[in-house]
């Protein structure tokens, strides 16, 4: 099997400059870069850059996959909008991991994963248009993203026997029942158990309105006003975060979404794995129950066209095609359930019968009624 490998680098806050996208191309012969991005996939080889000091000093965000079932989801972020000791509420093993930049100025959010059941999957490109959202939304103090990954990097820990049974979630925000596109592509590229969503959303209030805040600016002083306004004309990068931040100051509220965490009303991780498998048998069941109904359905239909089905059968088998074999053996298959449901048993054997002799000579048709435990 030949190997795989996928890099995509983003700069959000500000593009490259021409030296760094000399540098950038100087890397690899596959690169691909532009002002805002740059791509490098292998089919064979390895990247030779640092991701780190990239990610330090170039990127605002990078994905990484590989066919061997290795992915990685990394965010550079602001220090000054962000939260070390709130990130570090969600760290519970070395499948997430924050970190400070050497010069103090960014935080590097980094989400890395490995399944071998995910060896083979190689679609790397297109998953970080799907996932930069994310870094917004941390930035801007919504944490659903960091606590999904949570769930995902708990479950597998408690798995490897790598944490206590009675290891506590974190605080669970709000809007976990009504999830971005982005946190719900984060869900799918990481595979996180969706039974462990449902249950963990349990505890989640739907998000709050946003108060307006605008009514707020005439109250900030007016050397402040300025100050926001000529960050603003130099392309200060977020400064609608700190904006509001302070706008909410004013209104007596706090800049980060307000969680309790205490430990009351967390649940344990165990807790919440033996409540998912509760959920998935649940919604199995209710799944068969409405495929029966539905089964049900399709029979009673099937019983004012039962003389026209076998009609239909005959036509096909005399068309002597593997495909009309094939859809003669469906057509068989819901006659005999048709049968069963209406306990006339008997008569179908017989009619089933006379076509396994009328056409014994069909060896192709015989096996497929054979697979299809319709004769033995």
């Amino acid at each position: 099997m030949s190997e795989y490998q996928y890099y995509e680098f983003r700069a959000i806050d500000s593009p490259l400059t021409a030296n760094q996208r000399e540098y950038l191309d100087s890397l690899s012969s596959r690169a691909r870069v532009t002002s805002h991005a740059a791509t490098f996939a292998y089919n064979y080889g390895s990247f030779h850059g640092s991701t780190e000091k990239l990610m330090s000093d170039y990127f605002d965000a990078m994905v990484y996959i590989s066919n061997w079932g290795s992915r990685c989801l990394l965010f550079r972020m602001p220090a000054a909008l962000m939260d070390l000791k709130q990130l570090g509420l969600f760290i519970v093993s070395e499948e997430i991991d924050r970190r400070t930049t050497k010069d103090k100025k960014y935080i590097l959010l980094e989400f890395e994963f490995h399944d071998d059941d995910r060896a083979d999957w190689v679609d790397g490109e297109g998953w970080l248009d799907d996932l930069i959202g994310l870094r917004e939304e941390l930035i801007r103090g919504d944490l659903r993203g960091l606590y999904l990954a949570w769930l995902k990097a708990a479950e597998n820990a408690l798995l490897m026997e790598a944490i206590d049974v009675d290891t506590l979630e974190p605080p669970v925000p709000d809007g976990l029942n009504d999830l971005s596109p982005a946190q719900q592509a984060l869900v799918d590229y990481l595979e996180i158990n969706r039974a462990m969503i449902s249950i963990a959303a349990q505890k989640s209030k739907p998000q709050q309105k946003k108060e307006k805040l605008e009514q707020w600016i005439d109250k900030l002083p007016a050397p402040e006003q300025r100050d926001y306004l000529v960050r603003l004309s130099n392309g200060e990068s977020n400064l609608s975060v700190l904006l509001n931040r302070r706008l909410l100051e004013l209104a007596d509220s706090k800049a980060q979404p307000q969680h309790n965490e205490e430990n009351i009303g967390r649940r344990t991780i165990s807790a919440l794995v033996e409540a998912s498998k509760v959920w998935n048998e649940k919604k199995k069941k209710e799944e068969q129950h409405k495929a029966k109904l539905a089964r049900l359905r399709e029979l009673e239909d099937l019983a004012s066209k039962k003389d026209s089905i076998w009609d239909e059968i005959e036509s096909l088998l005399k068309e002597k095609k593997a495909s009309a074999y094939k859809n003669a053996v469906n057509l068989l298959i819901d006659l005999h359930d048709l049968a069963e449901y209406q306990g006339d048993f008997k008569h179908f054997k017989e009619q089933l019968e006379d076509l396994r002799k009328n056409y014994a000579n069909r060896p192709a048709l015989i096996r497929r009624m054979k697979e299809a435990k319709l004769i033995f």
